[in-house]
């Protein structure tokens, strides 16, 4: 064999090798229903937050005004999660939901047991950065990209603590 034989061999399975791995995919394909589905439940909730701030005194609206509420959302989140599951490789978005469900399931402990409206802003915005973490991924599938953990994380809304707003 000549060398310039062995140098179009390897020349080849080089290509060959490189072009195999330029499909691989890590995390599962976007799925528009996901996308639609979250969005939906970021603005049943932000409504759910109006809803509580607007009745008179220091507390929110009680748990028994808004029960159907949290059928309804628990509902929203367990078919969302099992779409999820059913996706290939899409472990990642199915335990940002079981996370979602969890701090739902808080959310009712805690409101059955009374929430001051002082403490709606606390709430809202753990939920609102749960949402954007959710739809951040899913659009960067959407975008075959990685997704930028830090823009994930950053909170949706500024934290509101209880001497003031931070930015």
């Amino acid at each position: 064999m000549t060398i310039k034989r062995i140098y179009l061999i390897a020349l080849l399975l080089i290509s060959l090798a490189l072009s195999g791995c330029s499909g691989i995919r890590l995390v599962g394909e976007y799925d528009e229903q996901t996308d639609k589905g979250i969005t939906a439940l970021q603005k049943d909730m932000e409504v759910f937050f109006v809803k509580l701030e607007s009745v008179e005194g220091e507390m929110a609206a009680s748990y028994k005004s808004t029960s159907s509420f949290y059928g309804q959302t628990k509902v929203a989140i367990s078919s969302l999660r099992i779409r999820a599951d059913a996706l290939e490789r899409n472990s990642l978005t199915v335990r940002m939901l079981d996370r979602l469900q969890t701090n739902f399931d808080a959310l009712a402990v805690d409101h059955k047991e009374g929430i001051n409206k002082q403490e709606l802003p606390l709430y809202r915005g753990g939920f609102n950065s749960q949402f954007t973490a959710i739809l951040t991924f899913e659009l960067a599938k959407k975008r075959d990209a990685k997704p930028d953990p830090a823009q994930a994380m950053t909170p949706a809304t500024p934290h509101i603590s209880k001497t003031g707003l931070n930015p």
